[in-house]
């Protein structure tokens, strides 16, 4: 379910972390999942198929380029045939 709804992973990731103790917030928060999950049932990601297995990746790093704080970017994207994951 996470990998065709990559945008619940954090939501999923940090409410299971309170799973021996759950409070009343934990489980209003599960319950929102839950909805939205039900909401979105149809959506997600189509990962094709491909005979080419040649993985490509390209990556760009600017390291602590920020003048202020000197925090750094980066970002990167990989394909394996036609593809594409960040």
């Amino acid at each position: 379910m996470i990998c065709t709804h990559p945008d619940i992973l954090f939501r999923v990731g940090f409410v299971s972390r309170f799973m021996e103790r759950p409070t009343l917030t934990h489980l209003k928060a599960l319950k929102r999942i839950l909805r939205y999950i039900k909401g979105t049932v149809y959506f997600g990601l189509c990962y094709g198929y491909s005979n080419n297995f040649e993985l490509v990746g390209y990556s760009c790093s600017d390291w602590a380029g920020d003048m202020y704080d000197r925090k750094s970017t980066t970002c990167s994207v990989f394909y394996i045939g036609d593809i594409t994951f960040t």
